[in-house]
């Protein structure tokens, strides 16, 4: 099986998140911040009825984000709808799977998938230093070579809301793509 830039093989994935140990979760593919991840995620449900109750869908755009922020200053200090256990990304190389993953740097726990070729001494040592997990896949199973680390911690912001906000939509849009009852929408 080969690793694609683009496409993404729901072997490798459920593999993967498996192996990471992220597999409580409910996975969803998603373009966050420009690169294309999976993002194992967990629902608030708590934090969803609430939302449901008062009829405020996911706002994932930034620009209804900040209006809504500024009508309702609250909005951004409200629990999160979901919890973030991790994101993946896999590709070829170590470069490209690096920079894709790191955009979800600030948010929660962030490994890649690299075939064996790419997973080299050097990779290990760099994935060490910043905190990104290393799963091998070879073709049939994946294997954790270097577990990810936890981000580091600091004030949540608007960014984080509007994180928060697109994978609760897009996890929506997954489920009624199933045909499962959309649980988690408004």
């Amino acid at each position: 099986m080969k690793l694609s830039n683009v496409n993404s093989s729901s072997a490798i994935q459920a593999s993967a998140i498996e192996a990471l140990g992220w597999d409580d979760g409910l996975a969803v593919e998603l373009e966050l911040l420009g690169a294309r991840l999976v993002v194992s995620t967990i629902p608030v449900h708590d934090e969803i009825e609430r939302r449901r109750a008062e009829q405020l869908p996911p706002v994932p755009d930034p620009w209804l984000l900040r209006s809504h922020a500024d009508l309702d200053p609250g909005f951004l200090s409200r629990p999160a709808p979901v919890r973030f256990l991790g994101a993946l990304a896999w590709r070829k190389t170590w470069s490209a799977a690096r920079n894709a993953a790191c955009t979800f740097a600030a948010f929660g726990p962030r490994a890649v998938v690299l075939p064996p070729q790419a997973c080299r001494p050097a990779v290990l040592t760099e994935a060490a230093v910043t905190g990104i997990g290393i799963v091998q896949w070879d073709g049939a199973a994946s294997f954790v070579l270097a577990p990810p680390g936890q981000p580091p911690c600091g004030p949540r912001t608007h960014v984080h809301r509007l994180v928060e906000e697109i994978v609760w939509d897009a996890l929506g849009h997954r489920m009624r793509a199933m045909g499962l009852p959309d649980a988690i929408a408004v």
